[in-house]
């Protein structure tokens, strides 16, 4: 017999003993097809079952004697489920974190918003041992989105790009709404770069969903640049071993004294903003190109110098 079998029958004996006092063992084992010798062995588990804690009251009564002697079974205590369930601290602390998660990113969910306020309630609102740090964004802009992404309709964003000023503007096929280490994210098809791109809300200046509708892609892609063609391989000494863990990566080798590191590239002016950072740790690059504008910048860079000191 194997256990899965069992621990679905045990299930559904509960419920069926609990109401039918006195019941023959043959009679059970007939409604649940098996033997009678197995329906006592099931007995003999239950038994041992009920609430946590193993107390006498906590656990179902059967008097597995009488059920072998005389053939007929009295199951009690079984009304121990109808008791309130009380959550561990811990377990009351994961579903706070949650569901304050879930009203973060849902917005005007009323009801995420109702379940928070009752187990709030139950185990204390204000402590403040339980917190969650989410990215604010503006409720407004989250049900465009899912009102978008619900219908089918193209969206244009006005957002914000870190370290440049203004506005920037894209027509955008949106796919779902996602939450990555306390940011809430747009996945989108951007129609100007005809390739997947991701928009963190709390950068979202406006939202103007149109009437346009579009046949929806697909799914976007699960992981960060999955979609990113380009590729730049690094071998950098020792002391840079941190950008295999700090940034984005699709292979890392084990070199002579270093790494060998492929990022995936999404942005020149990232890749040649890396190499400047890393400077005299890199020893070698794959991309020549972006390797000379690189060296390119850097001297740009020192000429400014050279004339502040002449």
């Amino acid at each position: 017999m194997r256990s899965g079998e069992q621990l679905t029958r045990l299930l559904r004996l509960v419920p069926y003993l609990s109401s039918r006092p006195g019941i023959e063992v043959a009679t059970v084992a007939e409604a649940f097809k098996v033997t009678p010798n197995q329906i006592i062995r099931d007995l003999e588990v239950l038994q041992f079952c009920g609430l946590p804690g193993g107390y006498v009251d906590d656990l179902f009564d059967v008097d597995i004697e009488a059920v072998r002697d005389e053939g007929h079974i009295d199951f009690r205590n079984a009304e121990v489920l109808n008791r309130p369930l009380r959550l561990r601290p811990a377990e009351a602390a994961s579903l706070l974190a949650a569901l304050r998660l879930v009203v973060d990113v849902a917005g005007e969910s009323d009801a995420a918003a109702s379940a928070l306020a009752k187990l709030e309630a139950a185990v204390g609102g204000d402590d403040d041992r339980v917190s969650v740090a989410v990215a604010p964004s503006d409720p407004g802009h989250r049900a465009a989105l899912s009102e978008a992404i619900t219908g089918s309709r193209t969206v244009r964003l006005s957002y914000r790009k870190p370290a440049s000023p203004g506005l920037s503007v894209a027509d955008v096929e949106p796919a779902r709404v996602r939450l990555v280490d306390g940011y809430s994210y747009l996945d989108a098809w951007s129609r100007a770069r005809g390739a997947w791109r991701s928009y963190r809300l709390d950068r979202i200046a406006a939202v103007e969903v149109s009437d346009e509708r579009f046949d929806p892609r697909g799914e976007p892609p699960t992981g960060w640049f999955d979609d990113v063609p380009e590729r730049l391989s690094l071998t950098v000494g020792a002391e840079a071993r941190w950008i295999a863990e700090y940034y984005p990566t699709t292979q890392v080798e084990e070199v002579d004294d270093g790494l060998r590191v492929t990022f995936p590239v999404a942005s020149r002016e990232w890749a040649i903003a890396l190499l400047l950072r890393l400077g005299a740790s890199v020893r070698e690059v794959s991309d020549a190109e972006i390797l000379a504008d690189a060296r390119a910048r850097a001297a740009e860079a020192l000429a400014h110098y050279r004339d502040n000191v002449e």
